[in-house]
């Protein structure tokens, strides 16, 4: 039987945790930027400052709407926000949180890429990604800075994991989409890295997510929303599989 989706939690925004937490994540893109203005990824053209700005803007256009679909809250009363759409109040964090981690991640992997990557490679930086995101998504709900709210499966300590295996996985793919697109982006084309992110990005987290969103919003048992969960971890890792499959072919056709 259907029913209306939870109700959202209403409290006030904590401080100074969220001003530390906004910090930190400003340290991180800045202490990025400087390797790569710094080191000789400089000469690769402006890909990382393209790419972080891009996931920026990123979620200024998709956060809300999958904070709705994944009910994720942040207080609605916040000295940090930035802007408010769809029924949710967005921190400056979130911009700055979705350029160091799906931008710089993407970076980093695509850099990795490059040099060759098996099946098994590609895999474990994967499942490093869910680590870090589970971790930084959860330091927010363990700071009442923001938390899913609502039947969530697989959410037992920290944020639930299947959010960070679709969040990894946006990461991870946007990384691939770089290794391949970038040798056809010369010139004025890098400026398409500014709307990568949200293609990639808000299209993997879609699709992945789709079956635990309608299990979510749906009043479903406990133990479909966990089977639903279930499918979403699945649909992740499978993709990721498959690109890494194909990730380790090109390598050994690269340096065969």
């Amino acid at each position: 039987m259907n029913q209306l989706a939870p109700v959202m939690p209403v409290m006030p925004a904590p401080s100074p945790e969220g001003i530390i937490f906004l910090i930190v994540c400003i340290i991180i893109v800045v202490a990025l930027l400087l390797w790569w203005a710094l080191s000789d990824e400089r000469k690769r053209g402006p890909v990382m400052p393209l790419i972080f700005m891009g996931a920026a803007i990123s979620s200024f256009l998709i956060e809300p709407v999958f904070d709705n679909t994944l009910l994720y809250w942040f207080p609605t009363e916040n000295p940090l926000s930035v802007y408010s759409a769809y029924g949710r109040t967005i921190p400056w964090f979130i911009p700055f949180g979705y350029a160091w981690f799906i931008g710089g991640a993407a970076y980093l992997l695509l850099r990795r890429f490059e040099r060759g990557v098996s099946v098994k490679q590609a895999m474990s930086y994967f499942f490093a990604l869910v680590f870090i995101d589970w971790f930084a998504v959860s330091v927010c709900e363990w700071l009442d800075l923001s938390a899913f709210y609502g039947n969530q499966p697989f959410h037992y300590f920290g944020s639930p994991l299947w959010f960070s295996f679709a969040d990894a996985t946006g990461g991870f793919v946007l990384g691939a989409a770089l290794y391949a697109l970038l040798p056809h982006l010369s010139g004025a084309r890098k400026l398409l890295l500014l709307f990568l992110p949200t293609f990639i990005y808000g299209g993997v987290l879609g699709s992945t997510t789709a079956p635990v969103a309608q299990a979510l919003n749906s009043g479903w048992s406990e133990t479909i929303t966990w089977l639903y969960g279930a499918i979403t971890i699945g649909l992740c890792c499978l993709l990721v599989f498959v690109i890494s499959n194909i990730l380790a072919s090109f390598s050994q056709r690269l340096y065969r």
